[in-house]
């Protein structure tokens, strides 16, 4: 072993150590602490408000007491963790329901109880896997309790439907792989010696989860986020490693050159900074999961493993999913032996270190500048899942701070996936760094798309969206960027040519454009500059032209965990060429000195 991989090896080993010490520091904490009730009233908000964290606070604080006391109660089964465990339990069989009221439809559905969702499917799947790993430390009376309502409330109305049992099975986003891949793990930990009813289950079960890595772009890319890509192939994995160990090797789902695709996503997203990508409901402070990550890296060459400081710790996921917690803990075991031992799959170097990323199927260009930080950019539609109006979209990153943003996902609240999505301004287009034409932002819909996108792989984008405006009056709109990953400059040429008026070959008057930045930093703009000062960094954009002056108005963002952020929203008029019907804009974004 290299004294590179033996240090990185050590860090693991800490980060293994810091982890289960944190659950253990939670046990101590809860142990005489009775779970949070989650009841009508807090139920009920959802229906009468909209909104969803309130309730929620209350269900994940009860999901992490099952997370705590049942990794615990497997890993190293004190009799205190199990005795707590028999309450968690217990407690979560009298649950009313197990999904989650945005999830359900009371007012329509007189069987609203019984509802596999995402978070009914994570709880039947934790449920079945603790009483099959923790099994006679527990009472014979809770353990058939447990597998009666695992069985009550999942399996069977999965197992007695008619494919689709609802609109994920077959679906082509995580919803599938979460609920298929949780379905499997609870099927495989309670019905091993009943292979009669086991045997088609699975069988439907891998027909579904096809469509789920067929929703994937060729290049692996997850369109939902890394942070989705994190969720659903933590179940997707999780259901493969247990299909594989209960057919005796004959079935890997794993086995596909897909799948390694996808595995080799997620290390792209990852500026060296440790920022992230963030298009769509992302997270430019996204985490990966050390147990999901060494699994991947245990199976294919070339399966990198971020900075130790980049994995999230066991608090890292506000929801506490029992299947990631444990297998942080021992898919990283399992890594690590294998690191000891020299059996991990053997990379051949090939000498050429790559500053540019194009994931040509998803139409993203994402580059990596020399202080840590970079810059991506996106063609795509916006019909995309969890989608943005935001074809032709970039962000600029210097170090770690991102001067350029892309605001990634907001509170999740009911307006959020309703009608009201696209009023809020980190889904439509003034939130992002597209520009405005005619006074509107893009539209929704798949057909409103990116006609052209190339990338070199050296910093240079090129993207044609005057699709994704819907407006007749524009004939063409393209984006050009150039980054320099050295110096960290990007110059940006935005071209708009009107389309001809009927009837006559002359094009029709200039088709009003402004161009629209947004940072979370206050601008200075003076001139033809604006001035953005991060803590640690700063840039410099120079534009050509201007119509006018330069300006910037404050809006509020209320980002995903439901804070009020503040965001600047920078503007400025496009000249008409001298060529009728056009308009062009060209401005340069530097990295200066503070």
């Amino acid at each position: 072993m290299t004294e590179q991989k033996q240090e990185r090896t050590e860090e693991i080993k800490a980060y293994l150590e810091a982890y289960c010490e944190c659950m253990r520091a939670h046990a101590a904490e809860l142990m005489d602490q009775p779970m949070p009730v989650a009841g009508e009233e807090l139920f009920a908000l959802y229906e009468t408000t909209g909104n969803r964290l309130i309730y929620e606070e209350v269900y994940f604080t009860r999901r992490k007491m099952l997370a705590v006391f049942g990794c615990l109660s497997i890993l190293e089964g004190k009799p205190e963790y199990l005795h707590k465990l028999e309450e968690i339990l217990d407690g979560i069989c009298e649950e009313e329901c197990w999904a989650l009221p945005a999830h359900v439809e009371r007012d329509r559905d007189p069987d609203w109880r019984i509802r596999v969702d995402l978070f009914a499917s994570e709880t039947a799947q934790a449920l079945a896997e603790i009483i099959s790993l923790v099994g006679d430390r527990l009472p014979e009376s809770l353990q058939e309790k447990v597998r009666a309502n695992v069985f009550r409330r999942i399996l069977e109305p999965f197992m007695n439907s008619k494919p689709p049992y609802n609109f994920w099975e077959g679906g082509d986003n995580n919803w599938n792989a979460v609920c298929c891949g949780s379905i499997g793990c609870a099927a495989l930990s309670l019905m091993q010696e009943d292979p009669e009813r086991l045997q088609p289950l699975l069988e439907r079960l891998e027909r579904s989860l096809r469509s789920y890595i067929g929703g994937f772009s060729d290049d692996g890319a997850c369109m939902e986020g890394l942070s989705y890509f994190v969720y659903g192939m933590t179940y997707y994995t999780g259901f493969a490693d247990m299909l594989y160990r209960y057919t005796e090797g004959k079935t890997d789902l794993m086995d596909q050159e897909k799948c390694r695709q996808i595995a080799l996503f997620q290390q792209k997203c990852f500026f060296p900074s440790g920022r992230t990508l963030s298009f769509s409901d992302g997270d430019s402070r996204d985490k990966y999961k050390m147990g999901l990550t060494c699994f991947l890296a245990m199976h294919y060459a070339g399966m990198e493993i971020p900075p130790v400081s980049c994995a999230g710790g066991f608090d890292g996921d506000s929801c506490y999913r029992f299947m990631a917690n444990l297998r942080d803990v021992l898919w990283t075991q399992q890594y690590l032996e294998r690191a000891e031992n020299g059996t991990l799959p053997r990379v051949e170097k090939t000498g050429e270190e790559r500053s540019c990323d194009v994931l040509a199927d998803a139409q993203w260009s994402i580059c990596k500048g020399a202080s840590g930080g970079g810059m991506a950019a996106k063609g795509g539609n916006n019909g995309e899942p969890h989608n943005h109006n935001d074809v032709g979209s970039f962000f600029y990153l210097v170090g770690d701070e991102m001067l350029l943003t892309d605001l990634g996902a907001g509170e999740y609240t009911k307006e959020y996936f309703h009608e009201g999505r696209y009023k809020i301004l980190c889904n439509n287009s003034f939130g992002h760094n597209v520009p405005v034409i005619d006074g509107e932002g893009q539209r929704e819909g798949g057909e409103y798309s990116s006609s052209r996108f190339e990338a070199d792989g050296r910093g240079k984008t090129e993207i044609s969206f005057a699709g994704a405006y819907g407006n007749d009056k524009v004939k063409e709109l393209t984006r050009t960027l150039l980054y320099d990953c050295a110096a960290e400059t990007l110059c940006v040429e935005d071209c708009l040519t009107a389309a001809k008026r009927t009837g006559t070959a002359d094009a029709s008057e200039p088709v009003p454009m402004s161009e629209n930045l947004v940072t979370q930093f206050v601008p200075v703009a003076q001139g033809n500059t604006i001035r953005i000062e991060g803590e640690k960094y700063a840039c410099l954009i120079t534009v050509e032209e201007l119509e006018g002056s330069i300006r910037w108005e404050q809006k509020k963002h209320m980002n995903h965990k439901g804070l009020e952020e503040n965001v600047y929203r920078i503007s400025w008029d496009v000249p008409a060429d001298q060529a009728a019907g056009k308009r062009t804009c060209r401005f340069r974004v530097e990295k200066i000195l503070k």
